[in-house]
């Protein structure tokens, strides 16, 4: 488990990496430093679309039981209400999902790491911003 410090620049990192890969998508990004975006998203329809990124830098296994490897994604309390997209990127595969709130469950969200895939990357990214 990272620490708190470690955290920071895991989330970083993944918020970079997101940007990068929405370029490649042909959306225009801008990394903000707000309490509930990481980034600002033009569309090419020209629409503006508020996304949270969060990162793991690997699959680990949670609990004292011998459960497979999951990447594990922690939401705060707004994300019943957050009218952005989630980007949740998997820094080892330098792969990322895009999710909108009604697609996430729970506060906490734990993916196989064989979801993360690059046809999975393009297929959610083109229907979070409807691409």
């Amino acid at each position: 488990m990272p620490t708190p410090d470690q955290s920071i620049y895991i989330g970083r990192a993944g918020e970079f990496l997101a940007s990068y890969i929405l370029e490649s998508y042909g959306l225009r990004t801008t990394h903000v430093d707000l309490p509930h975006d990481d980034l600002w998203c033009d569309t090419p329809s020209g629409m503006l679309v508020r996304v949270q990124v969060k990162s793991c830098s690997k699959a680990t296994q949670h609990g004292k039981q011998k459960r497979p490897l999951r990447y594990c994604y922690q939401f705060g309390p707004n994300r019943n209400t957050y009218d952005g997209v989630y980007i949740l990127v998997a820094l080892d595969k330098k792969l990322c999902l895009a999710f909108k709130r009604d697609d996430t469950i729970g506060r906490t969200l734990k993916i196989n790491p064989d979801r993360f895939t690059q046809e999975a990357q393009t297929e959610t990214i083109r229907k979070a911003f409807m691409l």
